[in-house]
């Protein structure tokens, strides 16, 4: 997952023959593979390519090579499988405290209530802070929690 529409795709050749490399040409597919759209050429023909995207959204990215004497370079047919899949994530998450309460049952513990959402949250998203004023210095209350939408803090 990456937070840009534009981005740099590193690639290896393993062999070159006699001929060289005649033409490294990016394709790309939103659904799996079903339908491939050519993202460009590499002009330069050398690692790495840069890849720009219209929209956020998982992509599916497969290199073809060329030799210079034609060979090889056969775009990629419905059905294949991209190479490597890319996710353009540039939505933030959003995230608000619902409430600060004491906790019922739980002397001298307050209850935090969230809620936390996004296309690509982390396994452990959650850290909650508290500062005495609106700007800082900001103390943490726990780090790293699964969001679960509730922390106890004593």
């Amino acid at each position: 997952m990456i937070n840009s529409r534009r981005f740099e795709l590193t690639y290896d050749v393993e062999s070159v023959g006699p001929s060289g490399i005649g033409r490294v040409e990016l394709w790309g597919t939103r659904d799996g593979g079903r339908s491939w759209s050519s993202f460009g050429v590499d002009e330069d023909r050398k690692s790495p390519l840069l890849v720009t995207v219209d929209e956020e959204g998982i992509f599916g990215f497969r290199v073809v090579v060329t030799s210079g004497a034609g060979l090889g370079g056969e775009p990629p047919k419905s059905g294949d499988a991209p190479d490597v899949w890319i996710g353009v994530d540039l939505t933030k998450p959003a995230c608000r405290i619902v409430s600060a309460e004491p906790a019922p049952g739980s002397a001298g513990r307050l209850s935090i209530r969230w809620e936390a959402s996004d296309m690509a949250l982390a396994e452990r998203p959650v850290s909650l802070f508290y500062s005495t004023g609106a700007d800082g210095p900001w103390t943490p209350i726990a780090v790293g929690l699964e969001n679960t939408g509730e922390y106890k803090w004593a």
